[in-house]
C-alpha cells in the first residue's frame, strides 16, 4: 500500500447542508466576512489540481488527486451555505476576487499553489471559524478540515516526489493574503493579526 492509498483509506464522505446563521465573536466580523469572501479560491484550488494531473505527476498519485478535486467542489458548496447565512461585505468580495486572480495567474507549479493555499491560508481560516464563528461555521469547518488534512498530505508528497518548492514571489503573495484576511483584527494573541499571520508562516 502506497502512502497515497493510505490517505484514500482515511477519506470519508459527507454532504454539505444549509446552516443557521448567528452572531460571531465581537471584533471578528470583518475578518470572518473576508474569510467567507475568499471561498472564491476553493474551485481554483480544484482547478490547480486538475491542471497538475495533466502534467508530469507520479501516476500512483493520480487517483487521490482526482478525488480531492471533488472535495473542493463540496467545500465550495458548504461555504456558500455559510455565506448565505451571514452578510459578506461587497468590498471584501471584490478584494477577494482580485487575490484569487493573483493566485490563478501566478507562475508556480499548480500543485505548489494548492499546497501553499491549503496549508498556509485555509489551515488558518478553518480554526478561525472554530474559535470565533457561529455554530454553522464551526460545523462546516470541522467537515472541511478532515478533507484538508488529506489534501495537504497528498500535495506535500507530490511536491516532494517532484522536487518542487515555493518561490519567493508565491510566499510574498501568501503573506499578503494572510495580511488582508486578518488585518481588521485589533486584539492581542488569538484576537490579533500577528497570531494568525504567524500561524500562516
Amino acid at each position: 500500500m502506497t502512502p497515497y492509498d493510505k490517505l484514500i483509506s482515511r477519506k470519508r464522505k459527507w454532504t454539505p447542508v444549509a446552516v443557521t446563521g448567528g452572531p460571531v465573536a465581537e471584533g471578528t466580523e470583518d475578518t470572518i466576512s473576508r474569510c467567507l469572501a475568499l471561498r472564491s479560491l476553493e474551485i481554483p484550488v480544484g482547478d490547480f489540481i486538475h491542471e497538475a494531473t495533466s502534467k508530469d505527476i507520479p501516476e500512483h498519485a493520480r487517483e487521490i488527486l482526482l478525488m480531492n478535486i471533488t472535495d473542493e467542489e463540496n467545500h465550495d458548496t458548504a461555504l456558500q451555505f455559510v455565506a448565505d447565512s451571514y452578510s459578506v461585505d461587497a468590498k471584501a468580495t471584490a478584494e477577494a476576487d482580485s487575490l484569487t486572480k493573483a493566485w490563478i495567474s501566478h507562475p508556480d507549479h499548480p500543485i505548489v499553489k494548492a499546497m501553499v493555499l491549503e496549508r498556509s491560508i485555509f489551515f488558518t481560516i478553518l480554526p478561525f471559524f472554530r474559535a470565533f464563528g457561529n455554530d454553522g461555521m464551526r460545523t462546516t469547518s470541522a467537515d472541511i478540515s478532515r478533507d484538508e488534512q488529506i489534501h495537504v498530505a497528498t500535495n506535500s508528497l507530490v511536491c516532494a516526489e517532484l522536487g518542487l518548492s515555493t518561490s519567493p514571489s508565491l510566499d510574498k503573495l501568501r503573506k499578503a493574503t494572510a495580511h488582508w484576511i486578518y488585518s481588521p483584527l485589533k486584539g492581542d494573541e488569538k484576537m490579533g493579526e500577528k497570531f494568525w499571520a504567524d500561524s500562516s508562516d
